[in-house]
């Protein structure tokens, strides 16, 4: 689908973004940007004037977003399709309070809910112990390019695993945004554009003083001077980490995790840990409590492991007497199940 718009709808788009520009993060505004533009493009295929879309239109539109398949024939995730229907409701939100329109069609919409469970994207701490071990070897590499591909993912997975930040909070620091002596980061752009403060425990801020002062220049050489604390735009940087976390996690037989994996680790590793729940919720910067919660949800496999280990009915269980100390099937018992 062509990504072209009329002229009416452009300039709509153009008035809502410059609207929403000082609202949202830099990145958060490519994003809506890419989102509005793709939904403004249907409503034009379509041939609808978007000052006289009702409930019936808004209803086709949630129907295609939700029924689309790809080139690869995939249809989008449940939050892919929530984000196409908020932004709409955002646009159409800015169509109401600029007097455009009386009201905003697509605030009558049932959206789908998104399932409330854990990612798979997660390591226990011994296994993000042997990760971030094997990361710490970037001396080992055989190239300079290599070492220096190496040391930067070391630096930014102990930092992203110290701090919790999302890949694209770590993005938009510079040096300046760290005070290592009282292991601070302070974070200008966070998720909604809304600014907030980080934390480095006492290994992180080292590492981070090292990179600072002479690792950065080593890793960026022409870049150094971007003022950026990383050197890069997140995209480019997703796919360094992510490329890099899969080799190394495949030589070590590990789940492989992405860059989000160090941010859901770490809240998981603290929740067992005992740290309190509001706690956690401020390190990873959370702005609702229940958001936090989800690293209370565990895992089906990890019920059915505690039934079998602490069940006084286990059939594992060791037993006295004439089985021997074998646990015995139960079919051995005269029981069909």
């Amino acid at each position: 689908m062509s990504l072209h718009l009329t002229t009416t709808t452009a300039n709509l788009m153009d008035e809502f973004l410059d609207a929403e520009q000082p609202k949202v993060s830099p990145l958060g505004y490519i994003s809506l940007e890419s989102l509005i533009r793709r939904i403004l493009v249907w409503f034009d295929a379509e041939d609808l004037d978007v000052l006289n879309v009702g409930i019936n239109e808004a209803l086709r539109y949630s129907a295609w977003i939700a029924e689309y398949r790809g080139e690869d024939g995939q249809s989008y995730a449940v939050g892919t399709v929530l984000n196409y229907l908020k932004a709409a409701r955002r646009f159409f939100d800015f169509l109401v309070h600029t007097e455009r329109i009386k009201s905003n069609p697509f605030k009558a919409l049932r959206y789908p809910r998104q399932p409330q469970h854990m990612t798979r994207n997660v390591l226990t701490e011994a296994q993000m112990g042997r990760l971030l071990q094997a990361l710490k070897g970037f001396a080992d590499s055989p190239t300079v390019r290599d070492r220096h591909r190496r040391y930067r993912v070391h630096v930014i997975a102990e930092f992203l695993y110290a701090t919790g930040l999302r890949i694209a909070e770590a993005c938009t620091l510079s040096e300046e945004n760290l005070d290592l002596e009282h292991r601070l980061v302070y974070v200008p752009q966070g998720k909604g554009g809304r600014p907030r403060m980080a934390f480095l425990h006492g290994y992180a801020a080292q590492i981070m003083e090292h990179y600072v002062r002479v690792g950065r220049s080593a890793v960026m050489r022409d870049n150094q001077n971007d003022g950026s604390l990383f050197g890069a735009e997140k995209h480019r940087m997703v796919v360094l980490i992510n490329q890099e976390l899969k080799t190394v996690c495949t030589a070590l037989d590990l789940p492989i995790i992405t860059t989000h994996g160090f941010r859901h680790s770490l809240g998981t590793h603290l929740l067992r840990a005992g740290c309190d729940m509001r706690h956690i919720q401020v390190i990873l910067g959370h702005e609702a409590l229940s958001t936090t919660q989800i690293y209370t949800r565990v895992d089906k496999d990890d019920l059915k492991r505690s039934l079998d280990q602490f069940h006084p009915r286990q059939f594992r269980q060791k037993l006295s007497g004439d089985s021997g100390g074998q646990s015995p099937h139960p079919r051995r018992l005269g029981y069909e199940y």
